[in-house]
């Protein structure tokens, strides 16, 4: 079996008798992609790429924010939690005493009563 190139075009011929074949190969003249083309592809990528980043990190960077907001807002509530439960005890531990010393006519044992003579 022998081969020889032309151009394009390629020639196999068989040793088995008189059968001979032709390849041609198809010349693609129209159908290249322009190298300015293939370079905007690649930019676009690359900026669709770096978008990508920075809203990802804005994002993240927003999370955090928001995250620390939270957290003291958090302890805000406890806090709050906590002063509204001190105060209802003062003041549940002031009206029981009020109302034992003007109802009852009870007084705590540091109270002194004072007479005034004159």
């Amino acid at each position: 079996m022998t081969t020889g190139a032309e151009g394009r075009s390629a020639y196999v011929r068989g040793s088995y008798g008189r059968n001979t074949y032709r390849f041609e190969h198809a010349r693609e003249t129209g159908s290249r992609v322009s190298p300015l083309l293939v370079v905007a592809i690649i930019l676009s990528c690359l900026l669709l790429a770096m978008a990508f980043f920075f809203l990802t990190s804005a994002y993240e960077d927003a999370r955090a924010e928001y995250m620390t907001k939270l957290r003291k807002e958090k302890e805000i509530i406890e806090a709050n939690k906590a002063l509204k439960t001190e105060l209802e005890a003062v003041t549940q531990k002031g009206y029981v005493e009020f109302a034992a010393r003007e109802r009852l006519g009870l007084k705590r044992p540091s109270d002194e009563e004072v007479v005034v003579l004159r």
